[in-house]
């Protein structure tokens, strides 16, 4: 049987304590005979006490460690949902104006719809974002980002810009 370290030195504590008092039962016993036995117990219960007592402080590193793991394990969380926490257009729906975002290639109505429920309505506004924010974006949504995601920024961008023609050039060498 493999006992941990507090488990053998609880062990070898109560053996002392036992032999302790095995000595002084028999020195005190008086010629009388008269019991110690639960003066034995009693003072053995105190023994186990006392060392309850002095192993809550060794206990104690133990449990700074374990909160600082769950201190590092939240931060962690946070940083994680942070990064994948969708930005929204700080202006009103109502006073944008919205692109036709199926132009760039690779945005289809849906991915549209996406877009638009996560407040990128214009080609500046999906210029904007970067390839990370985007797949956060489709991620929310619990959709596959688009198979071109690294392209959206730049093909927006350039119809941001009303240059078409750039544009379809791009594109063609996607």
């Amino acid at each position: 049987m493999k006992l941990n370290q507090n488990a053998k030195n609880m062990a070898a504590s109560m053996a002392l304590v036992g032999a302790v008092i095995v000595a002084v039962n028999a020195v005190i016993l008086p010629a009388g005979g008269r019991d110690m036995f639960p003066l034995s117990l009693g003072l053995l219960a105190v023994a186990v006490l006392f060392w309850i007592w002095i192993r809550r402080d060794a206990l104690a590193p133990g449990s700074e460690d374990a909160v600082q793991a769950a201190e590092e394990a939240a931060a962690e969380a946070e940083a994680l949902a942070k990064r994948r926490e969708v930005r929204r257009d700080v202006q009103p729906a109502a006073s944008i104006e919205p692109d036709d975002l199926t132009r760039i290639k690779g945005i289809a109505a849906g991915y549209q719809r996406i877009l638009n429920e996560a407040g990128i309505k214009t080609y500046a506004a999906l210029a904007s974002k970067s390839a990370d924010e985007l797949r956060a974006i489709f991620s929310a949504a619990n959709r596959a980002a688009p198979a071109n995601l690294e392209s959206l920024p730049r093909q927006a961008e350039l119809a941001a810009q009303g240059d078409w023609e750039a544009l379809a050039a791009f594109q063609d060498n996607l």
